[in-house]
Order: C-alpha cells, then structure tokens, then sequence
C-alpha cells in the first residue's frame, strides 16, 4: 500500500481545492457518459464493461491546456488507448492515428463533437484563476511550514 509523503499531500491539497471550484463529474454524469458512447472507447471502439478497470474517463482538453472537469469535456476510452498511447496528444490528432477508415474516422469525430456541445460548465476569468492559484499557493506555503515544523518536532522527540 502506497504511503502519504509531504510531496503526495501536496498534490492531493491542490487536487482538492481546485476541485471546489471545478468538480469532477458526478455518478449521473458519468453514466450519460457511458451510455452515450455505448460502452465503447471512442478512439477503437472496443467494448467495456462499467465494473471493469479498463474504461477510463479522458480529458478531451487537458486542464494543463485550459479544460475543465465539465463531463462535456471527458470522452469514454479504453486504458490501453487513453493511459498507454494517448497520453497527452491532441485528442483528434490521436484519432486520425487510429482509424484507417475515411467514414468510421468522420463517425466518430462527430460524436465527439457534437458530445463537446453539450459543455455547459462556466468558463472562468482569468481573474479567477489568478485568484484561485493564489489561495491554493498560501494552502501549500502553510502546509510546507507544517511540513517543517512537524520535522523539527520529530528530531526533538527521537
């Protein structure tokens, strides 16, 4: 079983705090989700099942790059395709990597598309951000003084 370092905390502070201001799909979403693409990775189209580990929930824009966590902006895919050859590649240069067929790549281009429509999350202002970065930079400032005191602490009990 993996153990919390500092460094793990931190990540997990931030993940959470921005979390407030763009929550992760909910059950519902992500099973609209699941119906939408019919079980079925976008990229090639190989069958999941919802129980089983293989299907993955991607960002089709990357938060690194200015997306959200909006289920409009997730597509279904496959672990094999979105964790061992995606990675981080464009969503649609990916695409054209996978399909040799001029019709089932213009298929599922349009499902994606047309799923990305339906993003109804509030686009943020730069302002915000700003903001937001800024209140999550005082969390891990407090959290690394903690981190700091919590050590010296321990030198002087052991």
């Amino acid at each position: 079983m993996a153990k919390d370092t500092p460094s793990i905390a931190k990540n997990k502070i931030k993940r959470s705090l921005s979390a407030i201001l763009d929550p992760h799909p909910s059950t519902k979403e992500v099973t609209m989700l699941w119906a939408y693409f019919e079980n079925s990775c976008v990229y090639c189209d190989l069958k999941m099942e919802r129980k089983s580990r293989i299907g993955h929930l991607d960002h089709v824009v990357a938060q690194a790059d200015g997306g959200n966590n909006s289920i409009s902006n997730y597509v279904l895919s496959c672990a094999k395709c979105n964790g061992d050859e995606k990675r981080e590649m464009d969503w649609l240069l990916f695409l054209n990597q996978k399909s040799d067929n001029a019709d089932i790549l213009a298929t599922r281009k349009l499902k994606i598309e047309n799923w990305l429509k339906k993003n109804t999350n509030v686009n943020f202002e730069a302002t915000d951000i700003e903001e937001a970065e800024k209140i999550i930079a005082v969390a891990l400032a407090q959290f690394d003084e903690s981190v700091k005191a919590m050590r010296s602490l321990r030198v002087k009990i052991t």
